[in-house]
């Protein structure tokens, strides 16, 4: 296990950097479970608003440089508001927040295919290890069929694995009618708070059940994403989209969580907070453009 509490900077500004990297990172749980290690006899009474103040504006907006050495002391010593904190800046953060979730994004994913790609070449190595006992004819004519076999599975599943989607669920906001609706702005918002809350429709009593209702609620976050939205400003369309572009993050971190045997009941509740909170988000929005 990597140590990251010794990996801290000694400057302020590193300080905030070095933050800013793991509330955008994957590793934010490990991060939180060493320094409550170290900090375990404090309380938890503190809120992130007590912490923050008056810069949460300019924390959403430009980041944490501008936070002061006794507030990253505070956020560092009690730990716990650090998952609260990645939760609002994926939610509520500005562009330059998404820009950072995004490039981290992207690097998991990178990361994964190049993992992926090794292993498959590992196997098709092996495979012509074990050929090259056969007879000559046999050798060359099994060890062909072997590789090209194991590189055309794998061209396969590359390709599922960088274009799985599951089919359109038919609701929520994969519903055509909700996207194309010629509504003023407020209620426009308000009708993608209404579709979200579909999600509550259908019980998910398996883990099973909960990850294809997941992969359908993020494949409606794709849809909602690539939509025009003539129904909008052009701030409240980019208001949108990054905000989606924030759950669509958070719904891969949990299905991800489940596909590596994640709590069924702690799933089913964290994905259930997660879809009431960008709901109210919807609906708050939509007041203020009334």
């Amino acid at each position: 296990m990597n140590l990251v509490a010794f990996d801290l900077p000694d400057k302020t500004k590193e300080i905030s950097e070095w933050l800013e990297t793991q509330l955008t990172g994957p590793n934010i749980s490990q991060v939180v479970a060493q320094f409550s290690a170290v900090h375990k006899d404090q309380d938890q009474k503190r809120s992130l608003d007590d912490v923050c103040g008056e810069l949460w504006s300019k924390i959403l907006r430009d980041g944490m440089a501008e936070l002061r050495p006794v507030q990253l002391a505070q956020l560092l010593t009690q730990p716990y508001l650090l998952l609260e904190l990645q939760e609002r800046l994926l939610l509520e953060g500005g562009e330059y927040w998404q820009q950072r979730f995004q490039h981290h994004k992207e690097e998991q994913e990178n990361d994964r295919i190049k993992e992926y790609l090794l292993d498959q070449i590992q196997k098709v190595n092996t495979a012509s290890e074990s050929v090259q006992r056969q007879t000559d004819y046999m050798k060359i004519s099994f060890q062909k069929s072997v590789i090209l076999g194991f590189i055309s599975t794998a061209l396969v599943l590359i390709a599922v694995f960088l274009n799985q989607q599951p089919a359109k669920p038919g609701w929520g906001w994969d519903r055509p009618e909700v996207l194309t609706a010629d509504i003023p702005a407020d209620q426009y918002l308000n009708q993608l708070a209404d579709s979200a809350n579909e999600w509550s429709n259908k019980p998910t009593a398996t883990k099973a059940e909960l990850l294809t209702r997941l992969k359908q609620f993020r494949h409606g976050c794709e849809t909602l994403i690539k939509a025009p939205h003539p129904q909008l400003s052009q701030e409240d369309r980019t208001w949108l989209i990054e905000r989606c572009q924030a759950w669509a993050g958070k719904l891969d971190d949990q299905i991800t969580a489940l596909d590596h045997g994640a709590d069924l009941k702690s799933a089913d509740a964290a994905a259930d907070a997660l879809i009431n909170k960008l709901i109210k988000a919807l609906r708050e929005r939509a007041q203020s453009v009334s």
